[in-house]
């Protein structure tokens, strides 16, 4: 057998190519699933994606407030998820700021976690930044006033989840900390959605919001479902509608209603789109204090609607025509 040896120089050379190869492998040492799940950085301007997967990140976010000549810029983002599965599953959040020293609201350093517990067929919104103006109710949410967080989010959990990005709002400056938060929020508006969920055998749209006629929000948001029927027949669509929380005040009683699941039928001709807020579809006051968020399901009575037969999305528009009768209650 013939001996190779090697030469000091040419052995150093050898030895940092094959480190060099050890390194750039490990940057693809993610699974296919993992990656496909993996969403960077969210543009203002293109819907976040509509899916489930059992983990999702998404990178260069900013959350907070920073200091100006002029007063405070503000920005800030928020999360909604469901629980499609038969059981109970965690989701655990992962925040890692750009800056190793950041600390975020509860003391932790450099990385945030928190986990989040979701029965079957529910769901959550939570928040990012503690705007002065909800202090009082101690939320557990990780950046505090006066602080900037830059970085990424990471959801992971045992069973597949949808998980919908409120994207970035604009950075707003104005003189106080609260007028720039909710003059960074009050314009936001989003376009999300309907995707076929074959476990399920239903349609989804992940996210539904209605807050009207608030304190604190006296620009609120409503949703409008966008429905078409791709087929060459009349299709009955089943609607169910799962409040995460929400209930509705009468400022002539003071009567508390809570919202409560609903389901609706409604008639689609072959090739019709129809639109409809879901205040006219279930029926929800206009008159009264309500704050809600839920999610939709979405059924069809014929299998050609199903998939492709449908084309669907829910429009979340910034709510102008509201006044403010009542605080939130939750």
């Amino acid at each position: 057998m013939k001996k190779l040896t090697f030469q000091p120089d040419t052995l150093r050379l050898t030895i940092v190519f094959v480190a060099f190869l050890l390194i750039s492998s490990c940057k693809t040492t993610l699974s296919d699933k993992e990656k496909h799940a993996f969403l960077y950085g969210p543009g203002l301007e293109k819907p976040f994606p509509v899916k489930k997967d059992t983990i999702f990140r998404v990178e260069n976010l900013h959350s907070g407030s920073i200091k100006t000549s002029k007063g405070w810029k503000v920005q800030d983002f928020a999360h909604s998820f469901f629980n499609p599965n038969p059981d109970t599953i965690i989701i655990r959040l992962k925040m890692v700021s750009d800056h190793h020293d950041f600390v975020f609201a509860n003391g932790q350093t450099g990385t945030f976690t928190k986990s989040y517990k979701l029965k079957p067929m529910f769901g959550i919104t939570d928040n990012v930044f503690i705007c002065p103006a909800f202090e009082k109710y101690k939320p557990n949410w990780p950046v505090s006033p006066g602080t900037n967080f830059a970085g990424s989010v990471e959801f992971s959990a045992s069973g597949p989840f949808y998980y919908y990005l409120l994207h970035e709002t604009p950075l707003s400056e104005s003189m106080t900390m609260e007028e720039a938060y909710f003059n960074g929020w009050n314009p936001c508006k989003y376009d999300e959605a309907g995707v076929w969920d074959k476990e399920l055998n239903q349609f989804i749209i992940p996210y539904t919001n209605y807050w009207h006629n608030e304190t604190i929000w006296k620009i609120g948001w409503n949703s409008t479902l966008i429905i078409k029927n791709n087929t060459e027949h009349p299709v009955i669509y089943t609607i169910k509608h799962i409040p995460f929380y929400g209930i509705q005040y009468n400022p002539d009683n003071e009567w508390i209603t809570f919202f409560r699941e609903q389901l609706v039928k409604i008639p689609v001709k072959k090739h019709e789109q129809k639109v409809i807020t879901l205040m006219e579809l279930f029926g929800w006051s206009t008159t009264q204090m309500t704050d809600m968020e839920g999610c939709l399901l979405i059924s069809p009575d014929r299998i050609d609607a199903t998939q492709l037969g449908t084309k669907m999305k829910l429009l979340i528009v910034p709510n102008k025509s509201g006044k403010p009768l009542h605080d939130a209650i939750n």
